[in-house]
């Protein structure tokens, strides 16, 4: 028998998952401050529930074209590499001036 639809609910869309990178997340946090930490564990969130693209600047790496920079505040770039459909990893996190977009 057919299920009455809920109007007004959506459905779920789709959530990525982090599988690489939490060593590079850990190595940079170590010596980041809590503002830079509160920006990058934000961002990570936004790719998460698949609002990053919405909210940040994201600039295409060219050269490796499964990876972007993601522009998190004036001087703090995330680097992420697409793994697949519905997967990410981190690549980088640090400073404009390491990262050559």
């Amino acid at each position: 028998m057919n299920e009455p639809t809920n109007i007004g609910q959506s459905a779920p869309h789709a959530r990525f998952r982090m599988e690489t990178g939490l060593e590079v997340l850990d190595a940079w946090a170590e010596s980041a401050g809590q503002s830079d930490r509160n920006a990058i564990y934000k961002a990570l969130f936004a790719m998460a529930d698949g609002s990053l693209f919405r909210t940040y600047r994201i600039i295409d790496d060219f050269q490796q074209l499964s990876e972007l920079y993601v522009l998190v505040k004036d001087d703090l770039v995330l680097k992420l590499r697409i793994n697949c459909f519905d997967s990410f990893g981190i690549v980088g996190i640090g400073p404009r001036d390491q990262f050559t977009p």
